[in-house]
């Protein structure tokens, strides 16, 4: 337990770090019209994925080669010759790259159209998202627009290859479809597989769907895995996938009371029961072997936290009982909540008590990460070490945890091991010491949510 709670605070401080770093990086654009997707490339390896709204079939958004011809802060929008300022009224949201005249990638004041085809033939994205992207790329770095019906799938679960089909959105007729599968033959790919794509192009899809000999389950029609089973009517997904991609393990599904079952040594997490705790929905499309779970998700420090509970790109909200799990100094009544004595106002959604993630955040000193492609918010909050009823603060300097000199004297009194254990180890008390190496020789616990060491004192 103590070396993992390292291990998983090093991954999420170097992913952090990859993300900030990466803008030196020579960048490409490419977006996939049947997806609704737009993949960020750096120096040729895909950096990350986000969703879109792309143009109605009346105005479809035209594939082929561009670049980024213009960039804009909070830009300006022209109609039919009147000008809307930048603000929440603004279509364009907060940033403009242009591709050609008249269309380019950008924000927007409708979120909630994100996922659908319903713009004039623009690329919108979430604000948070096109601010992202913006900041990686120059002027003149590619876009290329594209129109791929099928992918190529090879699931890191299961290390089996599936194929994924999604809608003709633009009625370009099951040719390309075709075309596209036939190029797929020549990889190895089961033949029972390629014949039953074959039948799916020449049918109407309408949500993305995948060809395997598993279950596809989605995530906000974005794909998680093809190690999934079906059993009695639920859903059971491989509990890697539901780690890496929800942040629910089975200790913590466990603590939820949602179930999980063995089979053939691999342990898979219900996502019925996920759905049903949480407030989101999971549907099963037998014929095509497909589920699909709708549901926004707030983690803290990778570890599932529950349900979101705001407007996805204008609020992120987590209840209050997920803040009081944390670990965290709180005291509450009928307002506010208060961590380590910083109020935060309580409000009532959809029969829950939350709190404004972005506040939360603020108070304590932490960040918010974003993956829109699944519709998951990830709160980066800090590690707080507890000796009986007192709490200190760890800090991060360059990747690494460390703790002031001074409260690390002031714990080792408190043990009981005094100053000449402190000044054995040649500590200065203007420095910072690493809290692994302090932990060390401490009896101590980690919560499931890396927020809390709770250092346990010996008995004099």
């Amino acid at each position: 337990m103590k070396r993992s709670f390292f291990i998983a605070l090093i991954v999420i401080i170097c992913f952090s770090r990859v993300l900030a770093d990466s803008g030196s990086n020579k960048s490409a654009i490419e977006i996939n019209l049947p997806s609704g997707t737009l993949s960020l490339y750096k120096d040729g390896n895909l950096a990350k994925e986000y969703p879109l709204c792309l143009g109605k079939q009346s105005t479809p958004t035209p594939a082929g080669q561009y670049r980024i011809i213009y960039k804009a802060v909070n830009p300006y929008w022209l109609n039919k010759g009147d000008v809307v300022p930048p603000g929440p009224q603004n279509p364009l949201g907060v940033r403009w790259m242009g591709i050609t005249r008249g269309i380019g990638i950008h924000g927007n004041n409708k979120p909630e159209s994100i996922g659908t085809y319903a713009s004039a033939g623009c690329i919108r994205m979430f604000n948070r998202d096109v601010v992202e992207v913006y900041n990686q790329v120059t002027v003149n770095t590619p876009v290329n627009i594209k129109y791929d019906r099928l992918k190529l799938f090879e699931d890191k679960y299961s290390m089996k290859k599936s194929i994924i089909i999604y809608p003709d959105i633009y009625k370009k007729g099951a040719e390309i479809a075709r075309q596209q599968l036939a190029q797929l033959s020549n990889t190895d790919i089961p033949e029972e597989i390629l014949k039953k794509a074959r039948e799916i192009i020449t049918k109407p899809v309408a949500k993305p769907l995948t060809v395997s000999d598993g279950i596809g389950v989605f995530l906000n029609n974005s794909l998680i895995t093809c190690d999934a089973l079906e059993e009695e009517g639920k859903i059971y997904v491989n509990y890697k996938a539901a780690e890496d991609i929800l942040g629910l393990t089975p200790e913590l599904a466990g603590k939820f009371n949602i179930g999980i079952k063995e089979l053939e040594g691999v342990i898979y997490i219900n996502l019925n029961d996920t759905a049903d705790s949480f407030g989101g929905t999971v549907s099963y499309d037998e014929g095509a072997g497909n589920a699909y779970i709708d549901m926004e998700v707030v983690k803290v420090n990778g570890v599932f936290a529950g349900k979101n509970h705001g407007d996805y790109d204008k609020s992120d909200y987590l209840t209050v009982e997920a803040v009081k799990n944390l670990g965290y100094e709180y005291s509450e009544d009928s307002v506010d909540i208060r961590i380590f004595g910083k109020g935060i106002m309580k409000l009532k959604r959809n029969n829950a008590w939350v709190i404004n993630a972005d506040i939360l955040a603020e108070a304590l000193g932490g960040s918010k990460d974003a993956n829109s492609r699944y519709g998951i918010v990830d709160l980066k909050l800090p590690v707080y070490l507890k000796v009986g009823k007192e709490y200190y603060k760890t800090e991060n300097i360059e990747g690494k945890l460390v703790l002031n000199a001074e409260t690390a004297y002031s714990i080792y009194e408190r043990s009981g091991r005094a100053v000449e254990t402190f000044s054995a180890q040649g500590q200065n008390i203007d420095e910072k010491i690493d809290l692994e190496t302090f932990l060390e020789g401490h009896d101590y616990t980690v919560n499931d949510f890396y927020t809390l060491i709770d250092i346990k004192l010996k008995e004099n």
